[in-house]
Parts: structure tokens; C-alpha cells; sequence
């Protein structure tokens, strides 16, 4: 039971993004999942391979609390589909396709 949602909440349509720094978090999350990934051996901390095991499980997990993958895709107006359908192509890739797809992720924002 969710005792803090207010009743009229979903009656009326959103007619605003959100907040932008809710958005920003929600990048940042979504970006440092695809860094676990990407780019795990770049880190100091051997603890590589079990950021990117737990980055992979999140894309993949159906929970939807704040920092969750959807609620990271809600916030940001993105399509899960999409952004799993990109690790699969990333996953399957030869080394060459793997960092020209990481290069651009570098380069990855989203329009506020």
C-alpha cells in the first residue's frame, strides 16, 4: 500500500518533463550502468567484473523504484526495448564495432 500517493494522481496528464535535476540523476544512473559494462577494466578496483554483472542485471531487472531501470527510462521518456536491444548489438559486436558504439555513448546526452 502506498500511503503517500495522492488520489488524483494519474487523472491528469503530465504537462511537463520532469525536474531536471531528477532528470540528470536519472542519466547519471543509466550512464554509469553503460560504464560498468563498456568499460569495467578501466577501473582501479578489482572489483570490475562484479560492477558489470550487477549493471547487466539491472537492465534487465523489472523493478520499477526510484534508480531502477524503468524508472530511469520513465524519467528520461526512454524505451527499455530500445536501450537492451543497443547492450545486445554492444554484447555481440566484435572489438572493433565495440568501441566505435562506446565512443559514442561518450558522447551521449539527453535535450532537457
Amino acid at each position: 500500500m502506498k500511503s503517500s500517493v495522492i488520489e488524483s494522481e494519474g487523472l491528469y496528464p503530465q504537462t511537463r518533463k520532469p525536474d531536471p535535476s531528477l532528470r540528470n540523476l536519472a542519466l547519471g544512473i543509466l550512464l554509469q550502468a553503460f560504464r560498468d559494462i563498456v568499460a569495467p577494466k578501466k577501473s582501479s578496483n578489482k572489483e570490475w567484473e562484479i560492477w558489470r554483472q550487477d549493471a547487466l542485471e539491472w537492465f534487465f531487472s523489472k523493478e520499477d523504484h526510484p534508480g531502477s531501470f524503468q524508472w530511469v527510462c520513465e524519467v528520461l521518456e526512454m524505451s527499455p526495448r530500445d536501450l537492451r536491444r543497443w547492450l545486445h548489438t554492444y554484447k555481440h559486436s566484435d572489438r572493433a564495432h565495440k568501441k566505435e558504439m562506446a565512443r559514442k555513448l561518450i558522447r551521449f546526452q539527453i535535450r532537457h
